[in-house]
């Protein structure tokens, strides 16, 4: 249950998210949806700036030259890191950078290293979507220790109208994997084709369904080209966030195939509708599941074919790990605390 018996309203002033996407439909740019809906219905002031509109920068200082925030939360430590470059007034202001996932698995890494640890560095509060990260980090970097917080992000899919099997052409007897991702490289989509590929043979009832955004042109038109050759396979293109719940319901089975993850949000939101997960032995999505309980963890081709015949072959097993999946997500990603503790973490500022 939200907790709004000790909102403080932070002296007439706001909170301002700064996300890097809003337009598109991305994990930065759901997250901070979210959160942003989930606080204004705790009363907190809470307002949303994405450095995709074209005048972001001109809003953001007119705004700081009005002293209108008392906190700014940005997302993607690089993302911020490049904010702050371009508007050094921000510095006066309590910050809270949220880790999403590429710039702690790669950014934080390779090239972008010193622009990560900038933003890091110009922070009160770095927060991680889970405890490993944090550790993580720590260990690496014990300066941030005392910054860091892990806050998993909640579940909230809205209610919409089932979609009927036979409307879509999906026979009753098809037993469908579902990938639910952005067409980027980081997501590693090739695996589940190359997967699935070498198991349609022996089980001509297998479909997979891809649905995501088209982000990365190069990467994008591999998957779409090599999807259309592939008649158990189809590719839908971006679904509204508010739409998913009635594609992730058609679904026996829900694959994040990633090289890296933050959290595998659109996997834990098909979790909640009992549906068991496979997911890539990967940072971020390891340590979301127990293996072989809420589903399977796969760490190449072979292991992910292996996780998909098990559940092809086996309904009871499909439906114990896909009960585990739900209890998971009911127990670990509720929004309500997800929003409980952004609102302690803001009010820990604004004192």
């Amino acid at each position: 249950m939200v907790n709004t018996s000790d909102v403080v309203h932070l002296t007439g002033k706001a909170i301002l998210l700064l996300t890097p996407f809003h337009r598109s439909q991305r994990g930065n740019s759901l997250t901070s949806e979210r959160i942003q809906s989930g606080l204004k219905q705790m009363g907190i002031t809470i307002d949303l700036i994405s450095l995709e509109d074209e005048n972001w920068e001109k809003d953001l200082q007119e705004a700081l030259e009005n002293k209108y925030y008392s906190i700014v939360h940005g997302f993607h430590g690089l993302h911020f890191a490049r904010v702050l470059q371009k508007v050094p007034g921000l510095y006066r202001l309590p910050l809270v950078l949220t880790m999403t996932g590429t710039d702690i698995n790669f950014d934080l890494a390779g090239s972008n290293r010193d622009l990560v640890l900038y933003s890091m560095r110009a922070v009160q509060k770095i927060v991680v979507f889970n405890k490993q990260f944090a550790g993580e980090i720590s260990a690496a970097y014990p300066e941030f220790q005392d910054k860091l917080l892990a806050i998993p992000q909640g579940v909230q899919l809205e209610d919409v109208p089932a979609i009927r099997r036979q409307d879509i052409g999906l026979q009753d007897r098809a037993f469908l994997f579902l990938l639910p991702s952005g067409l980027r490289a980081v997501k590693n989509i090739h695996l589940a084709l190359d997967a699935l590929e070498a198991l349609w043979p022996k089980f001509n009832d297998l479909r997979l369904w891809v649905m995501g955004a088209s982000i990365e042109e190069n990467y994008s038109q591999s998957i779409i080209q090599r999807m259309k050759l592939l008649p158990w396979a189809r590719y839908w293109g971006e679904i509204p966030h508010s739409r998913v719940k009635s594609y992730y319901q058609l679904a026996d089975v829900v694959l994040n195939t990633s090289l890296a993850e933050g959290q595998p949000q659109a996997a834990i939101e098909a979790m909640s509708l009992s549906i068991p997960a496979i997911l890539t032995a990967v940072p971020g999505n390891l340590g979301i599941i127990e293996h072989e309980v809420q589903g399977f963890y796969a760490r190449n081709q072979e292991e992910l074919m292996e996780a998909a015949r098990k559940l092809l072959q086996d309904d009871n097993l499909k439906k114990t790990m896909g009960a585990a999946a739900q209890k998971l997500v009911k127990d670990n990603f509720l929004p309500e605390a997800e929003f409980n503790s952004h609102a302690a973490l803001y009010r820990s500022l604004s004192k």
